[in-house]
C-alpha cells in the first residue's frame, strides 16, 4: 500500500475535533485509542442553550461517548501508527495532479511527474478531491453560505454547551491544556467584525449575544489566532468508478453540526475494508460499500444541514418560534433510534472490523 500526501511535513491545521462513539470504535479497533486518550477530554452530555443560558435541548438518556482532542494530537497519533506499519509505503511531499478510473495516478514529487498504477485508488483527499475529479462520480458541490470561526485558548474555561443566539451559535469544550471554541459567522455584527478583521468588535458582538463569550474570547491574543472556514457540501451519486473509490469529505462533505464529518470518514474506511474482505471481486466489493454507506451518510448530512439552519436563525420572531415551539417537539422526538442513525453502524460491528 502506498500513502500519498501533498504536504512534505504534515502538521495539523485547525483547533479541536470531537471524536464520537463510531469514530472512537474504529480507532480503538486498530489500537490507537490509548495514545489518543492520554490527551483527550471527555465531553459531558451535550446541551444546547439560548443566549441567556436557558436549556433548549439536552440528550435523552445516557449520551454516546465523545472525546474532544486537539487536531494536532489526532494527526500525530495517526502518523505515528502509519510510521510503524511496514506494509505502508509513505510518500510525503507527493502531490496528486490527476487520476484515471483504471487505477493510474499522476503524482508530482522530487521535481518530476510520475505515473503510478494501483489495483485500487482510495480518494481520501477532501472536498477538493483530485481523485474525484478524475472519475465519473456525479458530484454535487455547494456552499450553503455558513462560515465558522474556530480557535484554542489557554485555561479551563469550557462550558460544554452550544449556545444558539442572536448572532448564531457559540460552543466551548475542554481539550488538553486549554479550551476549544467555535462560533458561526452568520450574525450581522459578527459578519461586520470579520470583514474588518476587528478582534475587539468580534469579542463585543459575541459578548452581547452570549455573556460567557466575553471571558472565553479574552484569551484570543491576535486576529490571526482565529481560523475561518466556510461550509462546503459534497454529495456524490457514485462513490466508485472502476478502480477509484472515495471516502470521507471527497464523497460526502457535510455541515459540522452533528460532529460527524471526520467520524463518518473513519466509518467509511472500516466499512470499505469490511466489504473488500467479504468479496473477492472488486466491483462487487465497491458496490456493497456504496450501498452500505451512501444512504446512511446522506441521512446524517441532511440532518446536520437542518440543524445548522436552525442554529443560524437570528431573527427575533424566528428564534422565539424555534426555541418555544420547535425545540420542545424535537426534544420529544429524540430517541435511541435517533442516536443510532447518527452513528450509522453498530459499535460492536466497527470494533470487530479492525480487530479481524
Amino acid at each position: 500500500m502506498t500513502l500519498l500526501e501533498k504536504v512534505a511535513d504534515p502538521r495539523a491545521i485547525g483547533a479541536g475535533i470531537g471524536l464520537a462513539e463510531n469514530g472512537l470504535a474504529v480507532l480503538e479497533s486498530v489500537g490507537v485509542l490509548p495514545a489518543l486518550q492520554r490527551d483527550a477530554r471527555p465531553v459531558p452530555s451535550p446541551t444546547i442553550v439560548d443566549g441567556r443560558g436557558r436549556v433548549l435541548l439536552a440528550m435523552p438518556g445516557p449520551p454516546p461517548r465523545v472525546l474532544m482532542v486537539r487536531r494536532s494530537v489526532l494527526q500525530r497519533v495517526l502518523l505515528d501508527a502509519v510510521a510503524v506499519e511496514p506494509r505502508i509505503e509513505r510518500r510525503f511531499g507527493a502531490e496528486v495532479i490527476g487520476s484515471e478510473p483504471d487505477g493510474r495516478v499522476r503524482v508530482s514529487y522530487d521535481g518530476l511527474v510520475h505515473e503510478l498504477a494501483a489495483d485500487l485508488v482510495i480518494g481520501a483527499d477532501g472536498v477538493h478531491s483530485r481523485i474525484r475529479a478524475g472519475g465519473d462520480h456525479g458530484a454535487r458541490v455547494s456552499r450553503p453560505g455558513i462560515s465558522y470561526v474556530r480557535t484554542l485558548v489557554a485555561g479551563d474555561l469550557a462550558r460544554h454547551e452550544e449556545a444558539w443566539t442572536a448572532e448564531g451559535l457559540f460552543g466551548s469544550f475542554a481539550v488538553d491544556g486549554g479550551t476549544y471554541l467555535y462560533a458561526s459567522a452568520g450574525g450581522p455584527a459578527v459578519r461586520r467584525a470579520l470583514a474588518a478583521h476587528d478582534l475587539e468588535g468580534f469579542r463585543t458582538a459575541w459578548a452581547r449575544a452570549y455573556a460567557p463569550a466575553a471571558e472565553l474570547l479574552a484569551g484570543v491574543a491576535r486576529w490571526e489566532d482565529l481560523l475561518l472556514n466556510q461550509v462546503i457540501r459534497v454529495d456524490c451519486r457514485r462513490w466508485f468508478d472502476q478502480r477509484q473509490v472515495l471516502v470521507g469529505d471527497a464523497a460526502h462533505a457535510m455541515a459540522p453540526n452533528l460532529g460527524q464529518g471526520a467520524n463518518s470518514a473513519f466509518v467509511d474506511a472500516a466499512v470499505l475494508l469490511d466489504e473488500l474482505r467479504a468479496h473477492a471481486e472488486l466491483p462487487i466489493a465497491l458496490a456493497a460499500y456504496q450501498e452500505r454507506r451512501q444512504g446512511a451518510v446522506r441521512k446524517v448530512a441532511q440532518a446536520s444541514a437542518r440543524l445548522g439552519s436552525l442554529a443560524e436563525v437570528t431573527n427575533p420572531v424566528g428564534r422565539w418560534l424555534r426555541d418555544r415551539v420547535l425545540m420542545p417537539v424535537i426534544a420529544r422526538l429524540s430517541t435511541a433510534d435517533t442516536t443510532s442513525t447518527v452513528l450509522q453502524e453498530p459499535t460492536e460491528r466497527l470494533l470487530a472490523i479492525g480487530r479481524a
